[in-house]
């Protein structure tokens, strides 16, 4: 009886499979795209930027017309503005085949991953937090150059549920880094270690604003 178990249990796990790949991303953008040069004062730039940033969804947290900077934050969803590559698992069980495939920054996922012989479901959530200085500089008269350089903070959470006994393990980390540069959570329980890099998309809408 015991070796018939056995056999079947070796059966039943010989249809088990999974495999989890990472795909990191492209190269870091150059910051020679985090800036733009206006052909008026310095002055006549910062009338118009300050009340346009108003506007928008960024929050401004300081203000210092003397020195030509402005700070704002930008809080929530981070797939458009990081790119963190893409996670792609794959399950293969008595319930047949899944495969997962999403952005390493997107904000929210339900997955699993296979451990084997173990399954787990995983939620995965994403925030950023960015911080950005504009530096306002007049580096001709009549012509003023806006720079955009920000400090990102992607912030990463794991519930993990292993199938066997159903019992959630919570996991947090978080990566910092700056425009142009790249940062690396540590290895999770699926072996990977995720990067991330900015896609310069939030430098490129602050300073369309600005004209």
């Amino acid at each position: 009886m015991y070796r018939v178990l056995a056999v079947l249990v070796a059966v039943a796990l010989a249809g088990c499979a999974g495999k989890v790949d990472y795909f990191k991303p492209g190269a870091v953008m150059t910051t020679s795209g985090n800036s733009k040069t206006l052909n008026k004062s310095k002055d006549d730039v910062w009338k118009t930027a300050v009340p346009e940033l108003g506007k928008q969804f960024f929050v401004i947290n300081n203000i210092d017309k003397d020195s030509g900077l402005i700070n704002i934050s930008y809080s929530g969803d981070p797939e458009k503005y990081v790119d963190c590559g893409r996670v792609v698992s794959f399950v293969k069980n008595s319930h047949g085949e899944r495969i997962y495939d999403f952005a390493g920054s997107k904000a929210s996922q339900q997955y699993e991953i296979m451990v084997s012989p173990h399954l787990f479901n995983i939620s995965r959530q994403m925030n950023l937090d960015g911080r950005m200085n504009l530096v306002f500089e007049e580096v001709e008269q009549g012509k003023t150059r806006v720079s955009a350089n920000t400090r990102y903070v992607v912030e990463r959470k794991f519930v993990v549920v292993p199938i066997s006994n159903g019992i959630p393990q919570s996991m947090a980390d978080s990566v910092s880094f700056n425009t142009g540069t790249r940062g690396a959570f540590q290895l999770t329980r699926d072996g990977q270690g995720t990067e991330c890099i900015a896609t310069g998309t939030l430098e490129q809408e602050v300073l369309s604003l600005i004209k």
